[in-house]
């Protein structure tokens, strides 16, 4: 089938936006087109297309994981009751679903993870995203279930688009010489252009339904990808490891999730990818 008309909604964040350019003929939504949580709005907009999509792919979330340990009903609202709303209405609609969880749906005791490991969240948020892949796998839709971990790139139009790592890195070295960086919580780390890449492909190739791990090869910690941040882009900045206790967050993070694609073709590792990013600023 053609895979061109698809409905991408969270059209202006980072992964949204690049999603954007790689469907040219997609229908986008953000916020000032629909609120999501207007379930029957959102039915009635969806109907109204012509001509229908032929998959839906979902990039809201709720992904302010210290935020959420103060307002779990707003994360699972958006997280994990959305998205289970939402595949149901791709079940009926008979289109192919693709929604983005993530590594904090694990513990990180196992330190690597395959897309058949068992879930332990350890936050409210790794819980309400555990939660949207269950009510989605509850649906019977043909969804696919994209865990992903630390998006960067271009960041998104919309206000709501956080700056990356990478990006609040950069700003931090124009502003001071000296760094500490978090050395003992290690993760996979992902390129939005290569996520939404990757995404595009899955569409199009239309395998299984299922959960799919989609980052860049290698896990790395917060203080070696700041060091790397610096390196590549020839800042003069001296990077401190510090331990997660060293910055208290409300949120609890696992020490080690790196996600292990077993399913579809690997990712370049994350330091080409970055490469990619910085030389592109």
């Amino acid at each position: 089938m053609s895979t061109q008309r698809v409905l991408i909604l969270g059209a202006k964040g980072t992964l949204g936006g690049q999603l954007m350019k790689l469907f040219p003929e997609a229908v986008g939504w953000d916020r000032e087109e629909i609120d999501v949580l207007d379930f029957p709005a959102l039915r009635a907009k969806v109907a109204e297309l012509r001509p229908a999509p032929d998959a839906v792919i979902n990039c809201v979330a709720f992904n302010d994981v210290d935020g959420a340990e103060d307002r779990p009903e707003a994360a699972m609202a958006l997280n994990a009751e959305f998205p289970g709303r939402l595949a149901q209405f791709a079940a009926e609609l008979n289109v192919p679903l693709v929604h983005y969880s993530t590594n904090y749906v694990f513990d990180g005791v196992k330190g690597e993870y395959e897309e058949t490991d068992r879930p332990a969240p350890l936050s409210v948020y790794g819980r309400s995203k555990q939660r949207g892949e269950q009510l989605i796998a509850e649906s019977r839709s043909r969804s696919y279930i994209v865990r992903t971990a630390v998006l960067f790139g271009p960041k998104g139009a919309s206000d709501l688009s956080k700056k990356s790592f990478v990006d609040l890195m950069l700003d931090l070295s124009a502003k001071r010489d000296t760094i500490q960086a978090v050395s003992d919580e290690i993760n996979s780390i992902t390129y939005a252009p290569d996520l939404a890449a990757a995404t595009r492909d899955l569409v199009h190739a239309a395998p299984a339904p299922g959960i799919y791990h989609v980052a860049n090869s290698g896990g790395v910690s917060w203080f070696d990808f700041a060091q790397e941040i610096f390196r590549i882009a020839g800042r003069k900045v001296t990077v401190l490891p510090v331990p997660s206790t060293h910055f208290p967050r409300k949120a609890t993070r696992p020490a080690k999730a790196i996600l292990l694609n077993t399913k579809l073709p690997p990712q370049r590792p994350w330091q080409a990818a970055l490469a990619e990013f910085l030389a592109s600023l």
